[in-house]
């Protein structure tokens, strides 16, 4: 009786992994779809510009512009669904 005990849990030790995999592989695809769909865009920030002065007198500023065609294919990126298939 404990030979087909042993038997029986190897089998199923054995048969895990080709079980479990395609429905976590499942899950994994369908959480990425929703939090990709539920997902919303950051705001972006306006430019800012910082004032600094010299010992000199003279007047200077460090400027953020931020470049909106980059940041919208960063996020186009982001979604994007390379390497993985689309099915």
């Amino acid at each position: 009786m404990s030979g087909m005990v042993v038997i029986a849990l190897r089998l199923a030790a054995l048969a895990f992994p080709f079980v479990a995999a395609p429905w976590m592989w499942r899950r994994m695809k369908r959480v990425r779809r929703e939090s990709y769909r539920g997902g919303k865009a950051a705001p972006h920030r306006p430019g800012w510009q910082e004032p600094l002065e010299s010992d000199n007198g003279l007047h200077l500023a460090r400027m953020s512009s931020p470049n909106e065609d980059l940041i919208d294919l960063g996020d186009r990126a982001r979604h994007a669904y390379w390497p993985l298939t689309r099915t």
